[in-house]
């Protein structure tokens, strides 16, 4: 069954707790926390102290979206505040294949970030390693943004790289996923779609 994971990107960070009810009631499987430094993307969002502090509001799974650089120094400041998956992007890392041991070591699903410039060999080496590959459909840092469709041939051959080395790696999508694109990502294999700015623009949340 696809997995929904909401991203508070775009949230109303006034209310997180209400935000987060509604989202529970709503059947999301999940919460993506971007971790942006400015940096590595030109932004500032989230850190260990703010989801250490909404971990206690909910149960459901939390994945640490970490668009920084040198993302090694902090991987257990966000595994101790309570994430269950830690995505990094490869390019930002020094030793890729050490830290994806580490992530895994600490009891922690370990994640890839594939922007929309890097090919998704760039990780082949790595996938006996990874639990699961995010797939960019927009560019990080910012929401409301337009999905790029050369995305849906990237999860078609993340799908086939997984199934041809009869691995269980999950593919998530994060960027410009709605009613629309939805349907589109799921038909070329993703199965966990990062919901942002269009849930939180609509009435429901």
């Amino acid at each position: 069954m696809v997995k929904k994971f909401a991203s508070l990107l775009s949230a109303d960070a006034s209310n997180y707790e209400k935000v987060i009810r509604k989202l529970e009631r709503e059947k999301f499987n999940g919460f993506h926390f971007d971790i942006l430094d400015g940096h590595f993307v030109r932004n500032f969002a989230f850190n260990a102290e703010i989801i250490k502090f909404l971990r206690k509001l909910t149960a459901l799974p939390f994945n640490a979206h970490l668009e920084i650089e040198n993302p090694e120094i902090y991987l257990d400041m966000f595994i101790e505040a309570g994430c269950n998956i830690i995505t990094i992007h490869p390019q930002t890392c020094k030793k890729v294949e050490r830290e994806l041991r580490y992530i895994k070591a600490k009891n922690t699903l370990s994640s890839v970030a594939i922007d929309p410039d890097i090919k998704i060999d760039y990780i082949k080496n790595y996938l006996p390693l990874i639990d699961n590959i995010l797939i960019m459909s927009v560019y990080p840092g910012f929401g409301k943004q337009k999905f790029i469709g050369a995305s849906l041939q990237k999860i078609k051959r993340a799908k086939k790289m997984i199934t041809s080395n009869n691995l269980n790696i999950s593919i998530s999508v994060d960027g410009a996923i709605d009613e629309n694109t939805s349907k589109k990502v799921i038909e070329c294999g993703a199965d966990i779609l990062i919901y942002g700015s269009s849930i939180f623009e609509s009435e429901k949340i």
